[in-house]
């Protein structure tokens, strides 16, 4: 990635997409600015969803505003720029696959192997042990509050690892019974998870102050330094 430009433009992100269309269209590079702003996030996301590194998903957004503005004329209405935007990202991000042959089927996971791959695949995170600690807290928090048939289901199939045969025979029930309950246990576990993080607006991939600033700053110092 460019080098981040050292000065923040004035801000255009308070026009809505149509005016500064209109605007660039008359020749205000700057007001491209705007656009960025406004779409950042959701392209950070999609190129993040692929490319699954943070630096690379940047790269691709960055490589994606460059490639729009030189493209703009292809855009028919203006209502359709976030679906536009979003495609020439997923298609740079999968380019980025292509070219270091990581692209694999974009269908249906084969549940098996993403369930057995090693967390050796990725580094670490520094702050990854801390964060699991705290998932792990409140992971103990919900299983403490299940219904006491399902929790004990749940411990031995989940935790200990137990089969559904021998879970059947350490809690005298039939084996069909175990299904059902670690079923429900996990849905339950699953509801209280997806509660949790919409009551506390649980953010994932943010994109915001210095990376949403050289992002634009970059793209614009590409921009001008290419009409010169």
């Amino acid at each position: 990635m460019a080098s981040t430009a050292s000065v923040v433009p004035a801000s255009y992100a308070h026009l809505d997409d149509l005016s500064i269309l209109k605007r660039i269209e008359k020749g205000e590079l700057d007001a491209y600015e705007g656009i960025m702003r406004h779409h950042n996030q959701r392209l950070y996301r999609i190129a993040r969803s692929i490319v699954t590194d943070d630096a690379e998903a940047m790269d691709v957004v960055q490589e994606t505003f460059i490639a729009a503005f030189e493209r703009l004329n292809e855009l028919r209405e203006p209502a359709a720029l976030p679906a536009w935007l979003a495609r020439i990202t997923r298609n740079s991000a999968l380019m980025r696959l292509r070219k270091s042959q990581r692209l694999k089927f974009m269908d249906e996971p084969d549940f098996d192997n993403v369930l057995n791959l090693s967390s050796a695949r990725r580094p670490e995170q520094p702050d990854a042990k801390l964060a699991n600690k705290q998932l792990s807290r409140l992971l103990e928090k919900f299983i403490d509050e299940l219904p006491d048939a399902f929790r004990t289901v749940f411990m031995m199939r989940a935790i200990e690892q137990c089969s559904v045969a021998t879970t059947a025979e350490l809690l005298d029930i039939a084996p069909n019974t175990v299904k059902t309950r670690y079923h429900r246990a996990r849905l339950l576990l699953q509801k209280q998870m997806m509660d949790y993080s919409d009551s506390v607006g649980v953010a994932v991939h943010e994109f915001a102050g210095h990376r949403c600033d050289a992002i634009v700053c970059n793209v614009l110092a590409t921009l001008h330094a290419s009409r010169r």
